[in-house]
């Protein structure tokens, strides 16, 4: 099972990411162009804006990180080399800038895109990317770009301006990347059915470890596709882009802590308090420091995939369940250096989908094995409730008590009549225990000690029962103390165990106790293979899978029972 579903995972994440490529391409005809120059804008005499391009005016090499600080009004110039068919009327202009805008086509003013202002009060923002259908090209074999923008209206200021244009057919501007985010939708849809599956998975069901890590990040997993795909298929004024990259950094730092989180929490790899305060510290330092917003999203991603794949090599036991997981951890890994800001772009939420689709049916299909092993677990509590019935009422135990009572009523009638209502108290302990998967430990000492009485009066002797240790708030499996008392009467006989009363040392520590019942020894050779040590060891390993420990044998003169458990609180 396990190549097959490495293999698969894997190949549906190298699928969705190569049909992202190809639909992301470059389209045919079409290309792209920084800004080229730049210069501030000068105002009339009376202070109007201009509403022409100047003839004359002091332009500058574009740089990206200082228009970015420039509020305007300000000139921004592409200089484009015309097409070979000067009759081409199928072409578009496709302008990304942060500021509102007023574009000019070899002087011809092109549909505005917001309101360019002198101040806020007078600015409208415009859009950050907007398409604009062109006029023939210019004879002189030279298109020129010139656009009058203003930007005062930026929340929150990026490192650079991105102020670009495209041209080419229309066709292909008006449909580049919509391809390409279907495939999105689709693996958005995917996750988002995974999700319902696994939150009806879980409707119901007792939480198992890092069901809730794992539904958050399943919710990272739905906005951040949405985030990335709100600029190229709904659009925003240009205000919006600063909090827009914001959300995706702050989605990225998130998936960064959940993924190692929950992969820890789901194969029980722990880590020290100190690794988590450095970890979550070094993606803080990344989202701060780290130069540009792709670096930024880049580090996080690369170093929550790397530490992941650590969580997965140091987990132990499940290897089908993992190895799928660290294959596509560690493909993700070594695409982010290679591909960069592409793979932040599209690939990542592919992968992301992937990965959490996988993590998300893989789950569900942990609470339906848990679904039946607790069906498992319901039969053995009744059966073995039933066998704590049946060693209360053994026939052999049963008739010896009768036959001393018989004895009693002739000999001692105020022995006999506290022997059977010592009797009838015993029967009701056990019928009220056998309903219940764990008892306080005050009844089950109850119990041990109501059955001591009954020995003790058949004996006309005293059989002790002391208790050393605090014990507030421990609980037991019914009967396992019990099942030990009936295996010293039975095999080192009842007047030995008069003589040599019953020790039982409780320790703590930590989540674990420690229980050590010490009885006489007796001589019988098989003592601790039958069936009381068999209904002990059920009992224990029905309440607390994975949390306990039986052992017992001879100790000088005494013979000792040593349980351990992390469940008994």
């Amino acid at each position: 099972m396990q190549i097959p579903r490495t293999l698969a995972a894997l190949a549906v994440l190298l699928i969705a990411i190569a049909a992202w490529l190809l639909l992301v391409a470059p389209a045919p005809g079409v290309r792209y162009y920084e800004a080229q120059e730049m210069a501030l804008a000068t105002l009339g005499a009376d202070g109007a804006l201009p509403t022409a391009p100047p003839k004359t005016l002091a332009w500058q090499p574009a740089n990206q990180r200082e228009l970015v600080q420039w509020r305007g009004p300000y000139w921004l110039r592409w200089r484009l080399p015309a097409p070979a068919n000067q009759d081409a009327a199928d072409r578009a202009l496709r302008v990304s800038v942060r500021a509102a805008s007023r574009p000019f086509w070899n002087g011809q003013p092109l549909a505005a895109n917001g309101i360019v202002g002198r101040s806020a009060d007078e600015e409208q923002p415009g859009k950050v990317d907007i398409i604009r259908m062109l006029p023939p090209s210019s004879t002189r074999g030279t298109d020129e770009v010139v656009m009058l923008a203003s930007s005062h209206h930026q929340w929150i200021t990026p490192r650079g301006a991105d102020a670009f244009v495209a041209v080419g057919p229309a066709a292909s501007i008006y449909g580049h990347g919509i391809g390409a985010w279907l495939i999105a939708a689709l693996a958005t849809g995917a996750l988002g059915a995974a999700c319902l599956y696994f939150l009806a998975a879980q409707r119901g069901r007792p939480r198992v470890p890092g069901a809730r890590l794992l539904l958050a990040l399943g919710v990272v997993g739905l906005a951040l596709p949405v985030v990335e795909a709100w600029r190229p298929l709904v659009g925003y004024v240009y205000p919006w882009h600063g909090p827009r990259l914001l959300m995706l950094l702050l989605l990225h730092l998130a998936a960064a802590i959940l993924l190692p989180a929950y992969l820890a929490r789901r194969f029980g790899v722990a880590v020290p308090k100190p690794a988590r305060v450095a970890y979550l510290a070094t993606l803080l330092a990344l989202a701060a420091f780290v130069p540009s917003f792709d670096g930024r999203g880049a580090a996080l991603l690369l170093l929550s995939l790397l530490t992941s794949a650590y969580v997965l090599l140091r987990a132990h036991g499940e290897p089908d369940e993992r190895w799928p997981i660290l294959t596509l951890v560690v493909a993700g890994a070594l695409a982010v250096p290679f591909a960069g800001g592409i793979f932040l772009d599209g690939p990542y939420f592919l992968f992301l989908a992937v990965l959490m689709g996988f993590l998300l049916i893989r789950h569900a299909a942990q609470l339906r094995a848990l679904d039946h092993y607790n069906a498992l677990l319901r039969e053995e509590r009744t059966r073995l409730s039933l066998q704590l019935l049946q060693r209360g009422i053994h026939p052999h135990w049963l008739m010896n008590t009768l036959t001393g009572l018989q004895e009693l009523i002739e000999q001692a009638p105020m022995r006999a009549s506290r022997l059977v209502e010592s009797l009838a108290e015993q029967f009701d302990r056990l019928r009220e225990s056998s309903t219940r998967p764990s008892v306080p430990l005050e009844e089950e000492l109850a119990l041990c000690r109501n059955h001591l009485d009954i020995v003790g009066l058949a004996l006309d002797r005293h059989i002790g029962f002391e208790v050393e240790g605090e014990h507030t708030g421990l609980w037991l499996p019914p009967g396992v103390l019990h099942a030990q008392v009936e295996n010293a009467l039975t095999h080192a006989g009842a007047m030995a165990c008069a003589g040599h009363p019953f020790r039982l040392r409780i320790q703590r520590e930590g989540d674990r106790w420690m229980l050590e019942l010490r009885s006489a020894r007796g001589t019988a050779p098989h003592r601790g293979q039958g069936t009381g040590t068999r209904y002990i060891e059920a009992s224990l390993a029905a309440t607390c899978p994975d949390g306990w420990r039986f052992e017992q044998g001879p100790n000088g003169n005494d013979w000792y029972g040593r349980m351990e458990l992390t469940c008994a609180s």
